[in-house]
């Protein structure tokens, strides 16, 4: 049995995972039919893995026949009806290329499912700490749990950190900031027992706490700015999701609150009556603000393939399990059935997340909640009696323009003609027209007379006619191309005006002919004024145009719609309906007896479940997450993955303490803050004994502080603060320029001296900077950072403009204070950049630099920039970049 194991536990389950969500539900909705279980057409089978060899070559798409086929690269064309969608192809494509995993295996058995027992499932138990031998070591009762695994594989703990060492982890690791020089001071020189525990308190109170804390949850939530996919489209409220979380961490929110206000936060009541539950709403970002298939030309599949990836953030960030593998089939590893997963779905599919679902890639069906909905009602009565106004107007205008033009319109050749006899023959004007044309030809400048008018101008008595009538035909050729996108544009603004999407451009005359646009607008002689009755239209429209009041506040949100009468989906195929299913939770957590919601959406019911202290999942989850973020790695180190595939926790009866623990407290994270950073355990150095390399290698049992390196944040916020030009501000949005909602946006990191958190990041293209320190496709829920060391870091750290910049602010910051000497200003940098004195040479090295690097250069500002280089050496080291 072990044997036969051995290649499914081979593969990762990142692998596993892919697989079940992206390539599976292909081959179940594409290729079954021939290549599956029932026609084995080609004598290939692609729902058994051995026939996948037949057609794939693991790593090697070039290769592989079956993305030739899929691609139709060859003559070879598969699915013959049509070619898969471009993302369906990408995803095998990246299959193919990842080793092509993830199929191995077989699903449990709907009977055996239930019965399965997994530690994750059981209740959480209340574990005492045991007793130790080093008392004095555990300074909190969770030490205890490491300290007997430790003794009881004789390895002495790591002794504990130096001050300034704990100073600067414990500022980075609950602000994301660097400590300040009076920070640094204080501390030293406090001896007291409390001396620690009162930084502890003031980081907590501090507003950056919610800044730096709010980003780990904004991980888990897998927040963009952008729709990402194929359209990419800018969510232009998104910002106030990412205030909500910040201020919940600053609030310190009871957890279980935290849940049920961002899967039910719309539902649930207001804390004054009458009022609007605001924050509530725009908590349900957490729903909203995914990826958004736009293009998808499927409507019906757009919004399951949403509520998919609404069960996978929802199911991974608050239970640490992989439900949406059960979309096509029973979970092939832990007790979730296809039911269960179509039980979820009938929640999702009856909660709004488009306002209207029409033509494939429009940005106006992502659903925007307003926050004050009877302001909004007014809001919304006006721009559509403006809208409704203009065009009316419009209408009128076109009627106007129609009557009168199909009388000058024909003229044109006659108007030239008798202008022309008048400039060239001295004649007299024989009509008013005639005098206005004159007039204008008269106005022309000279880029004019060399373009559009110089052929009339060359014209002579043989020529004038054919040469009017050919400017009459241009003209009129002209004209009737801008009525027809006039006429489609009045027609489209009608339409966009009642369902309420964004409205259509009205065509730009000026893109036209320029001796039609001449003679047709800004006083040219086929300019016609307004009449009595567009006249009256234009000034009423201008009226209700001046009076719109400010648009109101919206969110990027969810909220309730019909209910959704759910059947299963036969391989995951939304053409392919099953059997029914009724709202409800997984069974093997809920039980076979639980009351199925029959109201609403049932949103409201699974916060409620989720939010329970009963739940078995729910607190263990959270305090492993909390956990991660102080030490970085978990007790269960697949924090999104609690199933078989994932990995077991490293002190089972401690994760249990703390999730009780978390419970008791009211759900404050704050509470487990304290309580893991006033433990011996955090307080640990990073330097391993012997016995602890020997036998704690990957430090699994805790017996020293792991060292990590700073994240992308922790890096970018560090230099804009040493730098001194950090924009403190907390929150709100960076402003998108007039007309470009829903447009992408770009934002120049390096010009922006607001916090990493506050930089917009779109799904399909994430700042360089960004991705360089491994931040992730804010895709997928985050169960931590990637860790990489590669080249593009070292080379960002020595040639990036914007560390360049930094350094010198820094320098400059240090050569200002006139009082310090030089040997002082050294010092001083070591404390600001690293949070700690020089020792021994190296304030002699570091003047001997400077001083060489100065004489060198041989310039004016050679001392300012050799300060600034010695501070960019400091920025750049591995002491700086990573967290003792």
């Amino acid at each position: 049995a072990l044997l036969a194991a051995a290649p499914l536990l081979a593969q990762s389950v990142e692998q596993v995972e892919f697989f079940e969500k992206k390539v599976r539900p292909i081959f179940a909705t594409q290729c079954y039919t021939c290549h599956g279980p029932k026609a084995q057409m080609g004598g290939l089978n692609l729902s058994k893995p051995a026939d996948f060899a037949k057609v794939v070559s693991p790593g090697d798409v070039e290769h592989s026949r079956l993305y030739q086929a899929v691609s139709y690269s060859e003559k070879v064309k598969m699915p013959p009806a049509g070619k898969l969608a471009d993302q369906e192809i990408a995803d095998l494509k990246s299959w193919i290329e990842g080793g092509a995993g993830g199929a191995g295996g077989s699903p449990v058995q709907s009977g055996q499912a239930i019965r399965l027992p997994h530690w994750a499932l059981q209740p959480v138990r209340d574990h005492a700490p045991p007793k130790v031998k080093n008392e004095r070591w555990a300074q909190s009762p969770l030490d205890r749990f490491l300290l007997a695994k430790l003794e009881e594989k004789r390895i002495p703990p790591a002794a504990p950190a130096s001050k300034s060492t704990l100073l600067r982890r414990a500022t980075y690791d609950l602000t994301g900031l660097p400590p300040t020089l009076k920070e640094i001071e204080d501390f030293l020189a406090d001896d007291s027992k409390e001396a620690f525990a009162k930084v502890v308190d003031r980081l907590l109170a501090a507003p950056q706490y919610g800044e730096r804390w709010g980003r780990h949850w904004l991980d888990v939530a897998r927040f963009a700015d952008s729709t990402g996919m194929d359209e990419d489209h800018m969510y232009p409220n998104a910002w106030r999701y990412r205030d909500y979380v910040i201020k919940a961490f600053n609030d310190d929110l009871p957890y279980d609150r935290f849940i049920m206000e961002q899967i039910a936060g719309d539902l649930l009541p207001p804390d004054k009556p009458g009022a609007v539950n605001e924050r509530g709403i725009v908590a349900t970002g957490f729903l909203a603000l995914g990826p958004k298939p736009l293009a998808q030309q499927d409507r019906v599949k757009a919004i399951y393939d949403v509520v998919d990836e609404q069960i996978d953030t929802t199911s991974k960030a608050f239970m640490g399990l992989t439900v949406a593998c059960a979309r096509c089939h029973d979970h092939k590893f832990d007790p979730i059935l296809t039911k269960d997963y179509y039980s979820l779905a009938s929640i999702f599919a009856s909660t709004e997340i488009y306002r209207n679902l029409g033509r494939p890639g429009a940005v106006s069906y992502l659903y925007d909640a307003p926050l004050d909905p009877a302001a909004f009602g007014r809001y919304q009565a006006h721009r559509w009696s403006m809208y409704g106004k203009r065009l009316e107007m419009e209408d009128a205008l076109a009627d106007d323009q129609a009557r009168e033009y199909g009388l000058l319109r024909p003229k044109i050749a006659e108007f030239l003609i008798a202008a022309w006899k008048v400039e060239k023959q001295g004649m007299k004007p024989d009509s008013a027209a005639t005098e206005k044309w004159v007039r204008w030809l008269r106005s022309a400048d000279e880029k004019a007379k060399q373009g559009y008018l110089k052929k009339w101008l060359e014209a002579t008595d043989a020529t004038i006619e054919q040469v009017a009538r050919e400017y009459q035909e241009r003209y009129v050729t002209a004209a009737t191309k801008l009525d027809g996108q006039l006429d489609s544009w009045r027609k489209r603004f009608a339409i966009e005006v009642v369902q309420d999407r964004d409205l259509p451009t009205r065509p730009k005359s000026e893109e036209g002919d320029p001796f039609y646009v001449a003679a047709t607008f800004n006083g040219g002689p086929m300019e016609l004024a307004d009449s009595p009755r567009v006249a009256t239209l234009r000034k009423e429209w201008k009226y209700l145009e001046a009076t719109l009041p400010p648009a109101p506040a919206l969110a990027t949100a969810v909220c309730d719609g019909p209910s959704v009468d759910q059947k299963v989906f036969l391989h995951g195929d939304n053409n392919s309906p099953g059997e029914p299913v009724a709202k409800q939770f997984p069974i093997v957590l809920a039980g076979e007896s639980q009351q199925p919601v029959t109201k609403g959406s049932g949103r409201l019911e699974l916060a409620k479940w989720l939010a329970s202290p009963e739940h078995p999942l729910t607190a263990r989850v959270m305090v492993n997450r909390i956990w991660q973020g102080h030490f970085g790695e978990a007790l269960v180190r697949t924090p999104n993955n609690w199933g078989a595939t994932g990995e077991k926790p490293s002190h089972p009866e401690l994760l249990d303490f703390l999730a009780r623990r978390f419970v008791e407290s009211g759900w404050s994270i704050k509470a487990m803050h304290r309580m893991i950073l006033l433990s011996s355990a955090y307080q640990m150095g990073t330097h391993p004994s012997k016995e602890a390399l020997e036998a704690d290698p990957a430090n699994r049992l805790w017996s020293r502080f792991n060292r990590v390196r700073m994240s992308v944040e922790q890096i970018r916020d560090s230099f804009i603060a040493l730098g001194g030009s950090l924009d403190s501000t907390i929150g709100g949005p960076l402003q998108l320029p007039a007309g470009v909602k829903g447009q992408r946006q770009r934002v120049d990191p390096d010009n922006l001296a607001r916090r990493t958190l506050y930089i917009p990041v779109r799904r399909g293209s994430i700042p360089t900077v960004l991705s360089t320190f491994d931040y992730g496709d804010a895709t997928t829920p985050g169960d931590g950072r990637p860790r990489t060391n590669v080249a593009p870091q070292a080379l960002f750290m020595m040639n990036s403009r914007f560390v360049v910049e930094r350094a010198r602010g820094l320098a400059k910051r240090l050569l200002d204070d006139a009082a310090l000497t030089d040997a002082q200003r050294v010092e001083r940098a070591y404390l600001m950049v690293l949070t700690r004195k020089p020792e021994g040479g190296e304030v002699d090295t570091a003047l001997t630099y400077i001083g060489g690097l100065e004489k060198q250069l041989g310039k004016p500002d050679a001392h300012q920039t050799a300060w600034q280089s010695l501070c960019h050496v400091l920025m750049s080291t591995n002491e700086f970049l990573y967290l003792n």
